[in-house]
């Protein structure tokens, strides 16, 4: 027994060297392969660098020529010439354009359109008054260029700002032969997350990132790609393996020390004696009074004898440390496989140290809305924040990206937000003033699920709010139910996080300019009421190659034209009167955060989203049959009649933006709509709603017809219907009302629908009666084939809900 004992400890020791010598091998691999893509992507970040110092050289030589200063001061057309002459001098230079500090405008007409990513750069360069670094704009059209700006400082002011585009073609090419790329890797120029080049095995451009090497003077970085990486073995498991075998070495010592003890070896012998002996044929066994032990008797003595064993603390303190080891793995890797490397703390968040109640009514459906001072304070957004960074990591998701819209309190809302977040311990990317769509459209593109807008939407100007992504699902009921509870409880997460600020809207606009493509030129009027739209609409249509003519289009809080919602008729008629004055072809009007649309054709009639669905609908199914296509219970019956003339399935769901969208999860629907003008694309783009992909596509589909708006949806289904009609009620009685209502209704002649409120659909029409998520009020909506059916509906309607509150001040 000594042999096979000292044989185990041989083995477990030759195993043990082994592992130890293995693990030293991959640890090796793994350092040669990384150390031989990283001097690859130096050398590409070196031969990029360098071709960007050439630029900066061939500006510097030009800004100091003494002709310029001559020109610049000169006729325009004689610029232009001189300009020309000089951009032959240049390798890859495309166009020296000047343009005046106070005209910053587009221009289409040359070979390098002034578009406008270009008029940031030019504005980035007057405020700061230095040369900003190069960026790729337009990349997937023809006009792709390299932007740089250099602005003319004369005292205390700059007069004009040079704009260099130089053609992106050397750079690709420069990047794909700069070095030839050993192993299974592929190295990606990027500017943040639009990929301008790539060099090596173009199958892995769907594999994990392993480095990102920034370069110099520029917004770009070089990530490296590999799948066949050696995986390296980390600190803490070599440490397992370690105790793992002193345990197994503990185990055998144990052993060995029970077996060799003379006491118990006799004892086990005598065991087998008498239980294993026979008499002998004939003769009757003799007992003895020691046979008559039990087995449990020989097992008490053998756990005496081990109880006795001088190694029995030390196995004990083993188990303990390998238990304690796995135990607290997850924590030891969270905290050092993935080091914190922000790029700074945000120190400007308002002080927050004196504790105030978060008031439950703001928890809403679909996202958290209150009045700023009254129900939402920054202390309030402060611990919202907090919570929201708790459940995004208890969710795996250490990334949240924020944004805000153009409201006078959003900027310092925000920073609340961002203090909350990074007191739990997540990183903040800080997206700026922009759409909730570009949010969404950040939280698909920066590698993070996760993201946080801070909008009061279509609300009124004394109003904000937050929508909430995570790990992908727009969080409503329960989900934004939690958050309250998070914070009643305090049951917050601690760390600290970190912060860093990035542009989205250049990626945001190319990547739509890349897949939506115009027929034809068009004339549309955009009216974004003063929402934070107003930037980017008329920016990403006329990149697209509208002739845009904007109204309302700067952002102001305040809104002082109008409410900034499309949904209401009243705020569509400036918007009809400029369509038809300009003769335009249609007009498109955004709500507060960009995320819902309203249309009106060239006769000035307004589509409702539902007639607008017919349209996306039939476009869709033209090139993918009999996919699933959702609507909300206030739209027409015409649109379910559309979607199955034209092959699809509909699908009729509750109301809500987050709703509809877990729809859509739920049944892989290609498109989704619904009546307050929310669209979500999901065929060519990312299944969330967005009013700018909504309005690209829209033009994309009618610029393909020679025919004029008006008669493109003239060619749908029409009925006679009512806006939506709203009767407000005392919070939480819209709720009890419709359940009444429900209970009440005994309508033989109709089908009956209750998904969302009570929809009764009969054969000559319908209507509806639902209560809202978002304020204490009931939403009607009712529709017909002609007038006196119209009116037929609406009486009987009025007859229930009068059955079920006699006061009720019905708007019809």
């Amino acid at each position: 027994m000594g042999k096979v004992i000292k044989g185990l400890v041989v083995i477990v020791l030759v195993i043990a060297i082994a592992g130890y010598f293995y693990i030293g091998y991959l640890q090796q691999q793994h350092a040669q392969q990384q150390e031989e893509f990283k001097q690859q992507a130096t050398v590409l970040a070196s031969k990029v660098s360098s071709r960007v110092v050439d630029w900066g050289k061939a500006i510097e030589i030009f800004s100091n020529m003494p002709e310029l200063a001559m020109y610049l001061g000169g006729d325009k057309l004689l610029l232009d010439e001189w300009l020309d002459v000089q951009k032959q001098k240049v390798e890859g230079l495309k166009k020296i354009r000047v343009v005046s500090s106070g005209r910053f405008d587009v221009d289409k007409t040359s070979a390098a359109p002034l578009d406008y990513a270009d008029l940031e750069l030019l504005r980035a360069a007057k405020s700061s008054k230095k040369i900003q670094k190069p960026e790729v704009h337009l990349l997937g059209t023809e006009n792709k260029h390299i932007a740089v700006a250099f602005p003319v400082v004369k005292g205390a002011g700059v007069k004009q700002v040079i704009l260099f585009s130089f053609s992106v073609s050397p750079l690709k090419t420069l990047f794909n032969e700069g070095v030839a790329s050993k192993g299974d890797v592929l190295f990606e120029l990027r500017q943040e997350v639009l990929n301008i080049s790539s060099n090596g095995n173009q199958a892995l451009v769907s594999s994990k990132n392993i480095s990102s090497l920034s370069i110099p003077r520029t917004r770009w970085r070089i990530v490296t790609k590999s799948s066949s990486i050696a995986l390296p073995v980390r600190q803490e498991n070599i440490v397992f393996y370690a105790l793992l075998t002193l345990f197994l070495l503990a185990l055998i010592y144990v052993s060995a020390r029970f077996l060799s003890s003379d006491e118990n070896r006799e004892k086990l012998k005598e065991v087998v004696r008498r239980k294993g002996a026979k008499p002998k044929a004939g003769i009757e066994a003799k007992q003895e009074p020691e046979q008559e032990k039990t087995m449990s008797e020989i097992m008490q003595a053998m756990d005496e004898a081990n109880a006795n064993a001088p190694t029995d603390a030390f196995v004990g303190h083993v188990q303990e440390k390998v238990v304690k080891y796995m135990g607290d793995k997850k924590q030891e890797v969270s905290e050092t496989d993935e080091p914190q490397n922000p790029l700074f703390l945000k120190q400007s968040a308002i002080d927050v140290s004196t504790k105030e109640e978060v008031p439950a009514s703001i928890f809403r459906a679909y996202d958290i809305r209150g009045v700023v001072n009254s129900t939402l304070t920054e202390f309030g957004v402060f611990s919202i924040g907090r919570a929201i960074g708790s459940e995004a990591l208890r969710q795996g998701q250490q990334t949240v990206v924020i944004a805000r819209d153009g409201r006078l309190h959003s900027s310092r809302l925000s920073e609340s937000l961002s203090k909350g977040l990074l007191a739990t311990g997540c990183d903040v990317v800080d997206v700026g003033e922009v759409p909730t769509p570009v949010l969404y459209f950040a939280t698909h593109n920066l590698d993070t699920g996760t993201g946080v807008m801070l909008t009061g939407s279509h609300n009124p100007a004394e109003y904000n709010g937050l929508k909430i992504v995570i790990a992908g699902n727009t969080l409503s009921g329960d989900a934004i139910q939690e958050l309250y509870k998070c914070i009643t409880r305090g049951d917050f997460s601690d760390g600290r996080g970190g912060y860093k600020e990035q542009k989205m809207l250049p990626e945001y606009i190319s990547e739509i300019c890349s897949d939506v493509k115009m027929g034809r030129l068009m004339k549309v009027v955009v009216d974004c009421g003063n929402g934070v739209a107003g930037e980017v609409a008329p920016m990403l249509l006329s990149t697209l190659g509208c002739e845009v003519i904007p109204m309302y289009c700067e952002i102001d809080g305040r809104f002082p034209n109008h409410h900034p919602d499309p949904s209401k008729p009243e705020n569509l008629q400036e918007l009809i009167e400029k369509v038809k004055s300009e003769g335009a072809e249609l007009g498109l009007a955004f709500d507060g955060d960009g995320d819902r649309l309203g249309v009106v054709d060239s006769k000035g009639n307004i589509i409702w989203p539902d007639r607008q669905m017919m349209l996306y609908a039939k476009d869709v199914l033209s090139r993918k049959m009999a996919v699933d296509i959702i609507y909300d219970v206030k739209c027409t019956t015409n649109l379910a009649k559309v979607i199955k003339e034209y092959g699809g399935n509909p699908i009729m769901s509750q109301t809500g933006h987050s709703l509809i969208k877990a729809k859509m999860r739920q049944t892989k629907a290609a498109l989704a709509g619904e009546m307050s003008g929310h669209i979500f694309f999901k065929e060519r783009w990312y299944g969330f709603d967005d009013a700018l992909y909504t309005a690209a596509r829209l033009m994309e589909i009618v610029s393909a017809e020679f025919k004029s708006t008006a008669e493109v949806f003239a060619e749908f289904p029409d009925s006679v219907s009512t806006p939506e009609l709203n009767v407000t009620l005392k919070e939480g009685e819209n709720f009890i009302f419709i359940e009444q209502l429900v209970k009440q209704a005994n309508f033989e002649a109709g089908k009956v629908i209750t998904i969302d409120g009570l929809r009764v659909e009969f054969a000559d029409g319908w209507g509806l009666v639902r209560a809202s998520n978002t304020t204490p009020s009931l939403v009607m909506r009712f529709e017909a084939d002609d007038e006196a059916t119209l009116e037929r509906i609406k009486r009987e309607f009025s007859e229930l809900l009068i059955k079920v509150k006699p006061d009720i001040a019905l708007p019809f």
